[in-house]
């Protein structure tokens, strides 16, 4: 294996492969696969370079597919490699997101994948009067990660104050708003080889 589509596709040879999209140049820049609920996604920019990893929950309602509130993605400034981000149009770009084909790059993509493949997560989607507002994840070995939930619009053309507002509204929420108008949905995401 000398490229990660190799790497990768031995890696997941015996899961359900998503979205080849085959460009003019024969090269296939993205991947996905799915199964027991979770999927892993991959894009590329030429077979020896990975410029984005993520993976979440995927699930069927009504015969439609839907996917959950948040994503983990690798980072390699993050410890274990592990950012959880809320879903966007606008993807993870920059060179934290990014990993050249080579051995040193191998063992950051696997440490990442335990988290999908062996661990999977706890995410819990907290709603205030129906409308969700964070969602906080807990992985198996104990660690937290927080999300506050954006609108689309503050997603893709944030204006300066729009995360400090949504982080006062959490904080006012969570310590000062009736507690039962606040609703908590619990949601596995199992691991690929072990699911519950």
């Amino acid at each position: 294996m000398n490229n990660w589509l190799d790497y990768i596709d031995s890696k997941f040879s015996a899961f359900e492969i998503l979205n080849l999209h085959q460009n003019q140049d024969g090269f296939y820049p993205n991947r996905s696969y799915k199964i027991n609920g979770t999927y892993v996604s991959f894009e590329f920019d030429g077979p020896a370079k990975i410029t984005k990893v993520e993976c979440g929950k995927y699930f069927f309602e009504n015969d439609f597919e839907y996917v959950g509130p948040v994503k983990a993605v690798l980072d390699k400034t993050k410890e274990r490699y592990i950012a959880f981000l809320q879903l966007s149009f606008d993807g993870e770009n920059g060179k934290q997101f990014e990993l050249p084909y080579n051995p040193e790059n191998k063992n950051v993509l696997d440490q990442f994948l335990k988290l999908p493949i062996n661990e999977g997560w706890t995410e819990y989607l907290y709603k205030y009067k129906n409308s969700a507002y964070k969602v906080e994840i807990k992985l198996k070995n104990s660690d937290r990660y927080k999300v506050i939930l954006l609108s689309t619009a503050e997603q893709d053309l944030p204006f300066p104050g729009d995360r400090l507002s949504r982080k006062v509204d959490t904080y006012f929420i969570d310590h000062l708003y009736r507690k039962k108008n606040i609703h908590i949905e619990i949601m596995d995401v199992y691991p690929i080889e072990n699911p519950a």
